[in-house]
């Protein structure tokens, strides 16, 4: 039995997908990111340890690697097993391709950073993405900091009053106003996470917050929602692509995030198409594609549930 491996890594997460020649599901596994710019290398080594064991990877022949994982993942990978072919997927295709969409289309990912793709043609492009040390506007690191930084103006008596202070504090572990300060320091001695991942986990807190009314939260989803669709709108604008391309929606931000929605919206000025499966998922999706010539998006969606990408729940927040 000839074994394939798909994995897609974000900032915050890792999803790794193990399966067969025909398609058929060997093992998933879930953990933290592999990304060098979010994790530190002690805890970079130690997800990568924990995909190896969850999947039983020790000893196997993988004929095939494919997805969105930095090259270095290869090479560990190969400490435990041997890889005869690996290739990386664009964020952009896995996002298309869980949407259905294996020609033209826009993709809008927001999940603890946010990058507009596009492929129109033979041509790709991109805007945004330059990563929390710059601003990745946005994304879900962008709105957890925008929060963070309303919650500390309150907190310290120079901004307007936000049930944020409150509900953020108590997200990081502090439940009276003398701890609120430790709390958000916590941040930096967190062993399972990097700071920004801890920071874009902050996301379902504003959005609880923007459900009970407050203000603040929910000037700060609807403006990252505005960003997004300005990035959309300006990049089929720069490009010159045409006005009826799709634009799928990819990430974790959007999911259970009406204001962030209609944000966008409120800028792009249509709604966008929303993807079936979570990008990792995608990939399984376009192997069917390319073999079969239709998605089967409804029997992907049966073999991996827990890849169902419904923007109306919060499955998967803050992972």
């Amino acid at each position: 039995m000839k074994k394939r491996l798909v994995i897609d890594s974000g900032g915050t997460k890792t999803a790794a997908i193990l399966y067969d020649e025909d398609l058929n599901r060997l093992g998933v596994c879930v953990t933290g990111s592999l990304r060098s710019n979010t994790t530190a290398d002690p805890l970079y080594r130690r997800h990568a340890a924990e995909l190896v064991n969850s999947l039983g990877l020790y000893g196997i022949t993988l004929e095939c690697v494919r997805g969105t994982y930095e090259e270095r993942v290869i090479g560990l990978l190969s400490e435990h097993c041997s890889v005869k072919n690996a290739f990386r997927d664009g964020e952009m295709d896995l996002g298309l391709f869980a949407a259905g969409l294996f020609g033209d289309g826009v993709l809008a990912l927001s999940g603890t950073g946010a990058t507009v793709f596009a492929k129109y043609g033979n041509e790709r492009f991109s805007e945004g993405g330059y990563g929390a040390a710059v601003s990745d506007e946005g994304s879900g690191y962008y709105i957890g900091r925008q929060a963070l930084i309303a919650a500390i103006r309150h907190y310290e008596r120079r901004g307007q009053k936000t049930a944020l202070t409150d509900m953020l504090a108590k997200h990081f572990g502090a439940y009276t106003e003398e701890t609120f300060r430790e709390a958000v320091f916590s941040i930096y001695s967190q062993k399972e996470r990097s700071p920004v991942a801890c920071v874009s986990g902050c996301v379902p807190t504003v959005v609880e917050a923007a459900r009970l009314g407050d203000v603040t939260a929910k000037e700060i989803l609807y403006g990252a929602g505005r960003i997004i669709g300005e990035s959309v709108a300006a990049l089929i604008r720069k490009r010159g692509l045409p006005d009826g391309i799709h634009v799928a929606v990819s990430g974790s931000v959007w999911r259970a995030n009406p204001l962030f929605y209609d944000g966008f919206v409120s800028v792009y000025g249509k709604a966008p198409v929303i993807p079936a499966l979570e990008p990792i998922a995608g990939a399984i999706a376009k192997e069917y594609y390319d073999r079969y010539g239709e998605a089967d998006i409804s029997r992907v969606a049966s073999q991996y549930p827990e890849f169902i990408y419904d923007i109306n729940n919060m499955k998967g927040r803050g992972i």
